[in-house]
């Protein structure tokens, strides 16, 4: 197990209000072992060191400590938190340390939670041939195996019935890559409104039947005409002579998109975390977009990525402008061949001043 951090002053300097820069780990390159993807972990009162707590003892049954999580999403129910989220964050895991890559976005949180967080904790090789889930808290994903990202999809409906129609969707694109329910690791709901959420989990329960249900996330969103967005992380047989680091595939009956891949495969045994990234550049929606992509490349280069090597993205868009401009800049900046996995979540905000859009990525490095 392998952690190599790129540090710089995150962009999340930007929050209204919040003067003080923080060093932060730009990006987390992990040499795979074990991955563990955790549920969403929620403190009702907001208290970071409650939602830490829990991380570790989630750590703990892997052997693993919180210097061992690789990818930290934090999700917090007021932006203005956001700023005393981070402090405490750089208490948790100071600079001279082994920091994750941090991605916070705000959102309403279920059952009323003030502050909530989900991570990729990066463990030592097992023995494993198979998911292990370890009851409703961590799946482990085995080294010896693809790891799989699948774009969220919607199906139509109200709540309940656009759940089970988008597992049913999920799991018709599980067979084409040769896995089942029983190897997804980690399952992401994008909700509207986040009141639903119960119905949304007794759904998704209820879609994996007699299998153990995994880790569950989510997120409030406000996107379109769909009740509810769904994306999964799942493992996948280890592909024979791959073509490189990463492979994209679009399932039988669906078209095909330039802008993003229906499916990322990671067959590599290193995966790039990025730490969330906004724009440096607000001039405008394009410049915005266009020195946000700077950005990315930038720190891809120092991972030893690439745009073409990018596996999975999470646009989080609180600006019509913004959300125009990267469709319009998207077919200009990614290969039609090799566009990452992804999911458009419009949000109320992104918790950062004049910013329309924050970016969530996961790479791979290049082949050496």
């Amino acid at each position: 197990m392998k952690f190599m951090h790129f540090a710089a002053f995150t962009l999340l300097a930007f929050l209204p209000g919040f003067q003080k820069a923080f060093a932060q780990a730009e990006s987390v390159t992990i040499k795979r072992g074990g991955l563990v993807h955790t549920r969403m972990l929620t403190s009702l009162d907001g208290e970071f060191d409650e939602l830490t707590k829990q991380l570790a003892r989630v750590a703990k049954v892997h052997d693993a400590t919180l210097s061992d999580v690789a990818k930290l999403n934090l999700y917090v129910s007021k932006p203005k938190a956001i700023a005393e989220v981070l402090e405490a964050f750089q208490k948790t895991w100071p600079k001279s340390g082994k920091q994750p890559a941090l991605t916070i976005i705000p959102t309403q949180l279920p059952a009323g939670a003030q502050l909530a967080g989900d991570a990729v904790i990066s463990v030592k090789a097992s023995d494993a041939t198979k998911v292990e889930r370890f009851g409703r808290d961590s799946s482990l994903l085995p080294a010896n195996h693809d790891v799989v990202y699948i774009s969220g999809r919607a199906a139509s409906g109200e709540v309940a019935e656009a759940t089970a129609g988008t597992m049913a969707q999920l799991f018709d694109v599980l067979k084409h890559l040769d896995a089942g329910k029983e190897n997804v690791v980690q399952v992401k709901a994008f909700i509207k409104p986040m009141s639903e959420w119960k119905i949304v989990e007794a759904e998704i329960i209820k879609s994996f039947g007699e299998i153990d249900t995994p880790p569950l996330v989510f997120v409030e969103w406000s996107s379109g005409s769909r009740a509810t967005e769904i994306e999964l992380i799942s493992a996948a047989p280890k592909t024979a002579n791959p073509p490189g680091p990463i492979s994209y595939f679009t399932p039988p009956g669906d078209k095909s998109s330039p802008v993003y891949s229906r499916v990322a495969r990671v067959h590599g045994d290193e995966i790039v975390y990025l730490s969330a990234m906004t724009g440096p550049d607000a001039n405008s929606a394009d410049s915005e977009i266009r020195s946000l992509y700077a950005e990315l490349e930038r720190v891809a280069k120092a991972a030893r990525s690439d745009l073409r090597h990018f596996a999975k993205a999470t646009y989080y868009v609180s600006e019509n402008d913004a959300s125009q401009a990267l469709n319009t800049l998207r077919p200009e900046l990614y290969d039609p061949k090799r566009p990452p996995a992804a999911s458009k979540v419009q949000v109320p905000g992104i918790g950062v001043k004049d910013r329309g859009m924050l970016i969530d990525m996961i790479a791979v490095p290049r082949m050496k």
